[in-house]
């Protein structure tokens, strides 16, 4: 046996021991002649949170163990099905409670009822809190493949900078697409330096999916293995690296979406339509959140949204009453307009509140479930895109 399948085995080991209680409490509630098939069934209805985990962790080995079975070697990750892994954690359990079963020892009904409410009840608080704090983690994250995120997966790589890795790192972490989960598996099995495995760990984690912490690699150590990573953020660096770094010259991104930060939970619906749309929204606390925190605001902010704006191919404004009190979107709406950036209004409230000169660009509605154009007769929104042109886009002067 290799030192990989000593490792994995290991871990299954360690993995099977958390199952040692949960399947002694199912068979303390299992009826008199019981079979297997009523098992699972009773263990996935009180240990709900355990199931859902375990076919995780069924789906991430399985799919290590294809890929190494597709290059041609060996079978190293053998984890069972959930439905086998749960007989073979009762392998013991299971048969000695049948006997005593036969001998008449059964727990009471009474005690039934209040161990399975026991554990349903925690079991389904733990899964509530874990389903509630991923929720909390996609609200700022954009589910899509940005363009620019191959040339990112492909620098980092490259480089042997490792402040530039991390850099990319940070930047990829604010998606989600299996390209980009699949790039931080592949830091964590690679990197000797513990800071970047860190930070794919920490990505990792974020999304609730399995991971194991990779050992230092064997051999000649060297002293960037155990430097700690670490880069300095603020609006003047990102505005630094805007005009010197490759990597920023890259960056594109389809929508800027022009809004007041109170309007949050509308631009992160917004937003997150436009990702299944295909499209990359700016959002400066999403696509920046690194650098252009609310409490570093200065002159170095304006300049990196401007430098954002040219990055866009058009403007969504989001109409509110909160646009009212904000300094920053009328002078973002003015200057995507002097460059002559497609711009779009979407409204959020009612449309009588809104000033006349905002009448002047094409609304953005949904029909059927889609984003269109509204300027005399409807267009798709990608169709609009696809025009760049500002004279098209403009309605009534």
């Amino acid at each position: 046996m290799g030192e990989t399948a000593r490792q994995f085995n290991s871990i299954y080991i360690k993995y099977k021991q958390q199952f040692k209680r949960p399947i002694q409490n199912v068979a303390n509630l299992m009826h008199r002649g019981f079979s297997d098939d009523d098992f699972i069934r009773k263990f996935k209805e009180i240990y709900p949170d355990l199931w859902l985990d375990l076919n995780s962790q069924y789906e991430y080995w399985h799919k290590k163990n294809e890929y190494i079975i597709s290059k041609g070697k060996k079978s190293r990750y053998n984890f069972r099905k959930p439905y086998n892994f749960i007989l073979d954690c009762g392998f013991h359990t299971i048969p000695n409670i049948r006997k005593k079963h036969e001998l008449g020892k059964i727990l009471p009904l009474y005690e039934q009822v209040k161990l399975s409410k026991d554990i349903v009840e925690k079991s389904k608080n733990k899964l509530k809190k874990k389903i509630d704090k991923k929720v909390s983690i996609m609200k700022y994250l954009q589910e899509i493949h940005p363009q620019y995120a191959d040339y990112f997966i492909d620098s980092y790589f490259k480089t042997y900078d490792l402040h530039t890795k991390l850099e990319i790192m940070r930047e990829l972490s604010k998606y989600k697409s299996e390209k980009i989960v699949e790039f931080f598996y592949k830091v964590n099995a690679g990197t000797r330096n513990f800071s970047l495995k860190q930070e794919a760990m920490k990505y990792i984690q974020a999304l609730q999916l399995p991971f194991v912490l990779r050992r230092k690699k064997e051999g000649k150590t060297n002293y960037i293995d155990n430097e700690i990573v670490k880069n300095n953020n603020s609006p003047e660096i990102l505005l630094q690296r805007i005009f010197v770094d490759d990597l920023e010259v890259h960056k594109k991104y389809d929508v800027f979406i022009s809004h007041n930060s109170r309007d949050e939970e509308y631009v992160i619906d917004i937003y997150k339509n436009f990702n299944k749309y295909g499209l990359v929204a700016y959002v400066d606390w999403v696509s920046d959140k690194f650098d252009l925190k609310r409490t570093w605001c200065n002159a170095s902010t304006s300049k990196v949204i401007k430098e954002r704006i040219r990055q866009c191919q058009c403007i969504v404004y989001i109409w509110s009453e909160n646009v009212l009190k904000s300094q920053w979107c009328p002078w973002e709406l003015g200057y995507a307009d002097a460059l002559g950036k497609p711009i779009c209004i979407l409204g959020l409230t009612d449309e009588s509140n809104i000033p006349q000169f905002y009448l002047s660009y094409p609304k953005l509605i949904q029909l059927n479930g889609k984003y269109c154009i509204e300027n005399n007769e409807k267009i798709s929104f990608k169709d609009w895109l696809k025009t760049g042109s500002t004279s098209i886009l403009k309605g009534k002067n």
